[in-house]
């Protein structure tokens, strides 16, 4: 590994919300010699500095493309041919995953960061009242003291939306 890569593959962080990094190729084969060289020579430094990230290797006997596959958070996915490739194109790929998905700005580029709509609780549902404060119709009911209740303020995927 060339110096300059041998420095790439050390500073690599992969963001918060990334959760396994998937590398499946064939043995043997000609056209996975390069993610092959990547798991023997970068992956060690990748795993060292990331140990929150799981880890599949896959390897087949049976013929079959080689893949690298970027897990996110809340069932997301960026799925890379790496037919033919070098270890340092593989090395490219593997950053450009860890920093959201693509290295180009644009909609749609990155993986999203947002929840999926049914996990937020956006502020224009709860104008005027708290979702999760049920009384009856006569509102004489005493609270307990022992429970804590969660409001729509402390909920922990409150989000302001702009009007």
């Amino acid at each position: 590994m060339s110096v300059q890569n041998g420095f790439t593959a050390k500073i690599i962080r992969f963001v918060p919300h990334f959760v396994a990094l998937r590398l499946s190729w064939t043995h043997n084969d000609l056209k996975a010699e390069g993610l092959e060289q990547f798991v023997e020579e970068c992956l060690p430094a990748i795993r060292e500095n990331n140990p929150q990230v799981k880890y599949f290797l896959q390897r087949s006997y049976t013929t079959c493309d080689p893949f690298v596959v970027g897990e996110y958070s809340w069932l997301r996915h960026r799925k890379k041919r790496v037919n033919w490739k070098s270890k340092e194109q593989v090395l490219s790929m593997i950053e450009e995953m860890s920093i959201g998905g693509d290295y180009r700005e644009g909609y749609k580029r990155g993986v999203n960061r947002r929840l999926p709509r049914g996990q937020e609780l956006w502020d224009t549902e709860t104008m005027g009242h708290d979702v999760f404060h049920v009384t009856s119709k006569w509102k004489a009911d005493i609270p307990e003291e022992d429970e804590l209740p969660i409001t729509a303020k402390t909920h922990p995927n409150f989000t302001y939306r702009k009007y």
